[in-house]
């Protein structure tokens, strides 16, 4: 998640980021077995493979799920930045 908050007679905008995962187990999926929060920037890229035997017998891994935290950063940072506004990470304090 990004918030950001635009401050006019700055011309700066201030960003938090935060992010959530939970991890579960079962079929079908119940039981929490981890829960991860962070806050500030995140470099973290997540990805799920299914491990399958493929049309030749032998095992494969196809990626089932992707997620990049810079695919939703850097575009919105890109557009402040050009604009001439100023892009401020906060962690603590004031939005």
């Amino acid at each position: 998640q990004i918030r950001m908050r635009l401050v006019e007679e700055n011309h700066e905008v201030r960003v938090l980021e935060e992010g959530r995962e939970v991890t579960r187990v079962g079929n079908p999926p119940r039981l929490a077995v981890s829960k991860q929060y962070t806050r500030g920037p995140d470099r973290t890229v997540s990805r799920h493979y299914r491990i399958q035997r493929g049309e030749s017998g032998r095992l494969q891994a196809t990626e089932t799920f992707r997620f990049d935290a810079s695919e939703l950063r850097n575009p919105l940072q890109d557009i402040v930045l050009r604009s001439g506004w100023t892009w401020r990470g906060v962690i603590f304090g004031k939005l």
